[in-house]
């Protein structure tokens, strides 16, 4: 699960789902293994595929709100709108009997008691911390019948979108709420956010200009939007442009900053060795090869290296997702 969930932040989604499905044949019990699968599956565009793994996910754990709401959406991609609506359906049911306190409400993260009459909602934050996105989606359009206006129900309402894999209605909902707020703090963490939009639809440019702007603030004006994000997500951009100059001048200053920032020093030490991005690794006569980032030697056959956790083909993964 762990070299899935690698090769997942690398956006290599069939190998992902292949590993992950190794994993839950290895461990059938374990629904987090074919919830993974089924994510994976579903950035592939294996839809069939998705809807299986999350169908098994309910058969272990029926009160997956979120496996619930990935098969609807996986059958919805499939157009199998019977279906789609089905499972839409029982979403709906399983939420009106935890409000009652019947079952237990589990997202990506641990599950959690369903709520008994008379005792509090689950709140947004306890929403979040679950990975409960069809939840917080259903609370962001619920806030905003009341409000249309309303900057938290639009920014979460652009991350549950962001989130549910719905790129294009995540960068209205985030437009909206960079008009609805009133603090220029608030409307700093809304444009972070919308840069990671831009960065999942490969908008580079965009994403960069916003970017750029973002590290021009001052401190104070940035609020909670930590000065580290900004330039390790520009400098990503950056990479993607191809301004390689650019990135290392970006990741040099990320580590003039804070040097143990995520993993900005070997970000820095792959853009110091020229060209070699682009050439193939090095193989010993055996044909094992050599990391890319640690320069360690690899067992043969293996897909990422134990010591640096280089993976080949795979780049370090862009901040997502700041609340207001």
């Amino acid at each position: 699960m762990q070299r899935a969930q690698r090769y997942i932040d690398s956006d290599y989604w069939r190998e992902a789902a292949e590993l992950a499905g190794e994993a839950a044949k290895a461990a059938p019990e374990n629904s987090s293994a074919a919830m993974l699968q089924g994510m994976a599956q579903l950035k592939a565009k294996d839809y069939d595929g998705a809807a299986q793994s999350f169908a098994r996910v309910l058969e272990v754990d029926p009160d997956n709100a979120a496996a619930r709401g990935q098969l609807a959406m996986a059958y919805a991609r499939s157009k199998r709108w019977d279906k789609a609506a089905q499972a839409i359906s029982e979403l709906a049911d399983k939420n009106a009997d935890s409000s009652q306190g019947a079952g237990v409400i589990r997202g990506e993260g641990p599950g959690v008691q369903a709520p008994s009459a008379g005792s509090r909602a689950r709140t947004v934050a306890e929403i979040v911390n679950q990975g409960d996105w069809p939840a917080l989606l259903t609370a962001a359009r619920a806030a905003l019948a009341e409000d249309p206006t309303s900057a938290n129900a639009l920014l979460r309402l652009g991350m549950a979108l962001y989130k549910l894999g719905e790129p294009e209605r995540a960068l209205a909902a985030y437009d909206k709420a960079a008009k609805a707020v009133k603090k220029d703090s608030a409307r700093a963490v809304v444009n972070f956010n919308r840069s990671t939009v831009l960065m999942q639809l490969r908008r580079w440019e965009d994403a960069c200009k916003t970017l750029e702007d973002l590290s021009l603030l001052p401190e104070p004006v940035r609020g909670k939007l930590s000065e580290e994000a900004i330039l390790y997500n520009l400098a990503y951009c950056y990479r993607k442009r191809k301004m390689i100059r650019m990135a290392l001048a970006t990741y040099g200053q990320l580590s003039d900053i804070n040097s143990s920032y995520k993993d900005v020093s070997l970000c820095l030490k792959r853009l110091r060795v020229p060209l070699a991005a682009n050439l193939p690794p090095a193989q010993d006569e055996s044909g094992a090869r050599t990391c890319e980032g640690c320069g360690r030697p690899m067992p043969l056959g293996a897909t990422s290296c134990d010591h640096c956790r280089w993976v080949p083909g795979g780049e370090e993964q862009p901040m997502m997702d700041i609340e207001i």
